[in-house]
Order: structure tokens, then C-alpha cells, then sequence
């Protein structure tokens, strides 16, 4: 049996300590099958990679080969998640999507929504799909979407409203609601060039103490009425969890789609403050479909950036 010799030097201690600490963690985040806590640490892999980076150069600054060893492993466990959203992909200019696709979660208190209707102007989408659509949001807002003549529409009093307009017509339209869950779930499909396109939209509860079971069942409920659908499909929404939570794997491997962000660079939705921001709103789209942009617009008043997708169906 191989004993590690534990350092003399105070420091060298710390730094050893820290680094098994932070790989702890890292290997933490894989284990979120098992329960909802891990995917809350897998809200910080770019965290732990820099916490990785410096404690790197700390360690073999003072010549603790263990320390600089685990850090390492700290280091390429959590930029082996990061490489898939380095950006490697150009926006593709010189072709017109079939489809774009704007994504945001409004914040039920916003009061600043002329600017949120002013991002949605600039970027001229052909579906807006909202979340946190408040009474008192339709109310002020809903008048001026005089543009998209398809709409789906279920407001709340605060954080668990959804709408989605459209320009392009809507085929069917269903809010799914699960008795155990609670929350709506939007189950469209519209006519797109004589094809039809799936989508599915929700915003599960935050997985914060009593509620962390909850987003579990909740994102499962998603994830069935997904699972149910067609292709081309698109699942769309502020999921609150990370790209690398269990959550949000299980959605994209039992429907098949893969994140529309990657190879667009990683970019964070939601902050508390500038010190604080989480990547929690996401769009998952078929192989069937093609990703030409992924851009975040300006919040326009909310906690969180949209989200502007260009899509092309893939030719057969």
C-alpha cells in the first residue's frame, strides 16, 4: 500500500488540502443520479477550473508534487466540460435561418419592460417563448405582440407563468400540467416549410432545499413530455441547472437532442450580482436541426439574459 508523505511545511499542507478538496468536489458533480445536491456543484465547473489553475501554480511554486499532481486532475476534469463550449463555431451569415428562436425568462417583478420589448424588436425573432409571465406582465405587455398572430398563453400570479408567440403557425398547442409537479409545460408543433417542428418549454423550481426533489420530478416531467414528440424537436427554458447536471443529460439523452450553445462559447444567464452568475436557461434542439447563431441578448430589466437562437432544418 502506497502512503502519501505528508508534508512538513504548513502550506504545502494547505495546498495539498485544498487540492483534494476541490478534486472531492469535481468528482462530487458526476454523482447527481443519485441525488439533486451534486447538480447544484455541477453549477461551478469553470469555477473549479480556475481554482484548479491557481492552485497549480501555487503548488509548484512551492514543490509539493502531490498537491500539483491533484490539482491537475483538477484542472482537466473540469476542462474536459469546458472544451465543448470553447468557441470553436462562426456564426454562419451567409445563410437565412428557417427559424429564430428567442428565449427568456422576464423576471415576474421586471420593471423595465419596454426595454425587454425592445430586445425583442432588435432581434426580430419569429417565436418568443417567455417565462415568469406574470398577470401583472400580460397586463402591461401583451397587447404589443400584435406581430405574431399564434400564441400560447398561461399567466400566474408570479414566477410560474408561460407565454410563447409566433409568427409562424401553431399546429397544435397543449399545457401539460402533472398533479405531482405542478408547474405548466408547453407542448406545441407548428408548420415550418411544410414540415412539422416539436417544442416543448417549462421553468422548473430552483432546487434549493425542500424544492430540490421537486426540480428533480419536474425536469423529469419535461423530459417525458419530450420524450413523447416527434422530431425535428426543440426543449427550451430556464431549467435552473447547468449544462452539466444530471438534470439536463438525462433530458438530452432520452430525447436525443444535444445544447444548442455548444461551440458558440460559454456564457452565463442568470446573476444574482456581477460576482454571482449561473448557466441555467438553455435551448436543446434534434440533430435534425441546425444551429447557425447562439447570441444573449441584454437582460432588458430581468435577472437573466435571453437567449437568440437561429435554426435551419437540415436538409434530408
Amino acid at each position: 500500500m502506497i502512503k502519501l508523505a505528508r508534508p512538513k511545511d504548513k502550506v504545502k499542507r494547505l495546498l495539498l488540502g485544498l487540492s483534494s478538496f476541490l478534486l472531492l468536489v469535481s468528482g462530487l458533480t458526476r454523482l447527481g443520479r443519485f441525488h439533486w445536491t451534486a447538480d447544484i456543484l455541477a453549477l461551478f465547473p469553470d469555477t473549479y477550473f480556475w481554482l484548479g489553475f491557481v492552485l497549480l501554480l501555487a503548488c509548484l511554486w512551492k514543490k509539493t508534487v502531490w498537491g500539483s499532481v491533484i490539482a491537475l486532475l483538477v484542472l482537466l476534469l473540469n476542462g474536459f466540460l469546458l472544451l465543448d463550449y470553447m468557441p470553436f463555431k462562426k456564426p454562419d451569415l451567409s445563410l437565412s435561418p428557417d427559424l429564430r428562436l428567442y428565449v427568456h425568462n422576464l423576471y415576474y417583478l421586471n420593471d423595465d419592460l419596454d426595454a425587454a420589448l425592445k430586445e425583442i424588436e432588435r432581434y426580430d425573432p419569429d417565436i418568443v417563448f417567455l417565462m415568469e409571465y406574470s398577470e401583472a406582465i400580460q397586463e402591461k405587455i401583451e397587447a404589443r405582440f400584435t406581430a405574431y398572430p399564434y400564441h400560447l398563453i398561461e399567466p400566474s400570479r408570479f414566477t410560474m407563468g408561460l407565454a410563447l408567440f409566433s409568427r409562424i403557425p401553431i399546429e397544435n398547442a397543449v399545457v401539460r400540467r402533472f398533479e405531482q409537479t405542478r408547474i405548466p409545460i408547453f407542448e406545441l408543433s407548428f408548420k415550418l416549410q411544410d414540415q412539422l417542428l416539436s417544442f416543448v418549454g417549462g421553468h422548473p423550481w430552483p432546487p434549493l432545499g425542500r424544492w430540490g426533489q421537486l426540480h428533480r420530478e419536474q425536469m423529469a416531467a419535461i423530459t417525458q413530455v419530450a420524450s413523447e414528440l416527434t422530431h425535428p424537436l426543440i426543449v427550451a427554458g430556464d431549467f435552473n441547472a447547468s449544462q452539466w447536471s444530471y438534470a439536463l443529460g438525462n433530458l438530452r439523452a432520452t430525447t436525443a437532442t444535444i445544447d444548442a450553445e455548444k461551440g458558440f462559447g460559454f456564457r452565463k444567464s442568470w446573476r444574482l450580482n456581477p460576482f454571482l452568475k449561473l448557466p441555467i436557461d438553455h435551448v436543446m434542439v434534434s440533430k435534425d436541426l441546425e444551429i447557425l447563431n447562439f447570441q444573449h441578448g441584454s437582460h432588458g430589466g430581468s435577472d437573466h439574459d435571453p437567449l437568440i437562437v437561429d435554426i435551419a432544418l437540415r436538409k434530408p
